[in-house]
């Protein structure tokens, strides 16, 4: 399940990107030929990136796509690689934790204060807080999920939880 919410989250941040580069080329394009840009092109840039940049972090974490450094954890014997796993997925999900509660708390207080930007179009804030809310907890999720794993993987003895890029290997 939380793969195919990923799968969605990963098309949300291809179409964020992709308007990302119009938005951008558009304005440039328009500062050039009509000596003037889009109203709020920053402000819109800003809300994009937080789709374009955070929901693909959902799929990375439940294929464990992350970046590794494996040359020594090669050395250690599975047991402690299964260990020093389940301690990253509590960082983890500490981590993911106290970010959920502060998108929580400032989509909570832009909602209610009916905060706006300033600027010619005058966004309100609450859209790209939620985006990000939205983000963090789908990625907790995902953390909780690859925990479970680890934790099972631990304690019944069995194999390292799988790589990505085992069947390369």
């Amino acid at each position: 399940m939380i793969r195919t919410f990923g799968l969605a989250l990963d098309t949300v941040a291809a179409i964020a990107t992709v308007l990302l580069c119009l938005l951008i080329a558009a304005n440039v394009a328009a500062r050039q030929i009509f000596a003037t840009g889009i109203p709020d092109t920053v402000i819109l840039v800003r809300e994009l990136m937080v789709p374009a940049i955070l929901f693909p972090l959902t799929t990375a974490t439940v294929t464990r796509a992350h970046v590794a450094i494996e040359v020594f954890a090669q050395l250690f014997p599975d047991r402690l690689n299964r260990l020093i796993a389940v301690f990253a997925g509590l960082v983890g999900l500490l981590i993911a934790g106290i970010l959920l509660w502060a998108g929580w708390t400032e989509l909570a207080r832009n909602w209610a204060s009916g905060a706006h930007y300033g600027g010619e179009l005058n966004m309100p804030k609450w859209p790209s807080r939620a985006l990000f809310t939205c983000a963090v907890a789908f990625f907790a999720a995902a953390v909780v999920k690859i925990l479970l794993e680890d934790l099972r993987a631990l304690f019944a003895g069995g194999e390292e939880p799988p790589h990505p890029n085992a069947e390369e290997a």
